[in-house]
């Protein structure tokens, strides 16, 4: 008797684990959290799922509003507003690390927002520069408070990054976007 005991708990604690492991990888959070090359085009969508959920039927399109990117002071830096709503399914934000004036911004740490029909959705991110012999830094440990996705019953909106790189891509430095070694480096440096 003791035995299946102890075999349920370790069953149990393993399931627990797991769906800590899964709502981590979900979340797109990683320990050194999303980061981007200084210059490199950051592209991002927002994806509603559905979970059957008892007493939840149907789940209706997202729609997306707007978006902004702020810096650690909450100071937007870039926005963009649409005339009408735009369904999620049909829409995927890019942005160029500039700011509103068409200037670049510096390496640190950004947080985007995109503003739905279901509410705000928000990221945290770093931009880093390949070519900085700095070592390591703090801030890419620095703690973000981040509203990945929302959910209604069985209805689940979420805001995610577009990895675009494609090879070397090395998936236990992260999930959710993962480190590449091709996005890595110092390519064109003096």
């Amino acid at each position: 008797m003791k035995r299946r005991w102890i075999s349920v708990g370790g069953l149990l604690l393993a399931v627990l684990l797991l769906t800590v492991v899964v709502s981590h990888a979900a979340s797109g959070s990683t320990l050194f959290g999303t980061r981007f090359k200084l210059g490199e085009t950051i592209q991002f969508r927002v994806e509603d799922s559905t979970s059957w959920w008892w007493g939840c039927c149907c789940c209706t399109e997202t729609l997306v509003l707007g978006w902004r990117i702020v810096n650690t002071s909450e100071q937007t830096l870039y926005s963009a507003a649409f005339n009408a709503p735009v369904s999620a399914s049909q829409w995927q934000g890019s942005w160029n690390q500039v700011d509103a004036n068409s200037a670049a911004v510096s390496a640190g740490q950004y947080k985007l927002y995109v503003d739905t029909s279901v509410g705000t959705l928000s990221r945290c991110f770093t931009i880093y520069d390949p070519c900085c012999r700095c070592g390591w830094s703090p801030c890419s440990v620095c703690s973000c408070e981040q509203v990945t996705s929302i959910s209604d019953c069985a209805c689940r909106t979420t805001l995610v990054f577009i990895d675009t790189c494609q090879t070397g891509c090395f998936p236990f430095f992260g999930w959710g976007g993962g480190w590449c070694s091709s996005c890595c480096g110092c390519s064109s440096c003096p």
